[in-house]
């Protein structure tokens, strides 16, 4: 294995079997479908997906899904202390548009057996939302909801997103869009004046780091888009070779030449922050170069 000793937190680069890890969350099948044609002739992996002590994908679930359709033994990782009070989790907030009328939201919420409580704003509803984890809220431009579910109906954060997903599957049938922001694009000042009037945002369940480490070694698998982890450093341009993938070799002689790979290159420090390869990163970056 290669460490990488930061002062925020110790990054673990090794390569794992495909068949240790355990997904916490369920695939998009447009992406993933994607990746798996990508990664048919796949050249190198640029970058490893991040796991945490018991193999839980924290990010890089369509790639390790791509893994196994293809077949591919093993797959580079970056193991991290998910605990780390620096490793954040963050959440997936849904923008619905084309929203007809205010009860058409409300309606179906109520037959799922959701109960509305108004609250004067969104820093309100945040808070609300902090104490009652499993949990939804609705913004509208002018109105905060919070919306709370029975115990019968929910017994953990898999069910509470599992709600979440029925919610938003029945009000696309309707022909309202979809769309997913980070959560803590809401709090900007400026937010709700950004809402048009047919607009609405689905607060989702502010569940926690051992509700994810629960649910994902029982195997339950929350819906797709339901969790955002925020890496405090992240290792970029591994660019393993993608042949590796394909030979008959043990782990042992993998890691032993991943090592000697990752040996010869360089690493350089990025500050939070930059925009590498059209994407933007909060996140300190290392990047391996030759």
């Amino acid at each position: 294995m290669f460490c990488i000793e930061t002062k925020k937190l110790t990054l673990t680069l090794e390569i794992v079997p495909v068949s240790s890890l355990i997904s916490h969350e369920e695939v998009l099948a447009a992406s993933a479908n994607r990746l798996i044609l990508e990664f048919k002739n796949l050249a190198s992996l640029q970058n490893p997906i991040i796991i945490d002590e018991n193999h839980i994908i924290l990010d890089g679930n369509h790639r390790a899904h791509a893994f196994r359709a293809l077949n591919f033994k093993f797959i580079p990782v970056c193991k991290i202390d998910y605990f780390n009070r620096r490793a954040k989790l963050r959440y997936w907030f849904r923008i619905l548009g084309n929203i007809q009328h205010k009860r058409q939201a409300r309606e179906i919420i109520e037959s799922l057996g959701g109960i509305l409580h108004s609250q004067p704003d969104p820093f309100t509803l945040k808070r609300a939302m902090e104490e009652r984890c499993l949990a939804c809220g609705i913004q509208y431009p002018d109105e905060c909801i919070l919306v709370d579910f029975p115990e019968t109906e929910i017994c953990d954060g898999v069910d509470a997103y599992g709600i979440i997903q029925v919610l938003q599957d029945k009000l696309t049938a309707q022909a309202v869009t979809l769309d997913y922001i980070p959560c803590n694009a809401v709090q900007e000042d400026t937010f709700p004046a950004q809402l048009k009037p047919d607009q609405l945002v689905l607060w989702t369940p502010q569940i926690t780091k051992q509700m994810v480490v629960d649910c994902a070694i029982k195997q339950k698998v929350f819906a797709p888009k339901s969790t955002r982890h925020v890496i405090p450093v992240r290792p970029l341009n591994v660019n393993v070779p993608g042949q590796w993938f394909r030979e008959n070799i043990t782990l042992e002689e993998i890691n032993y030449s991943f090592y000697a790979f990752l040996k010869a290159k360089r690493m350089k420090r990025f500050s939070p922050g930059m925009v590498l390869d059209g994407r933007y990163y909060e996140e300190e970056l290392i990047v391996f170069y030759r």
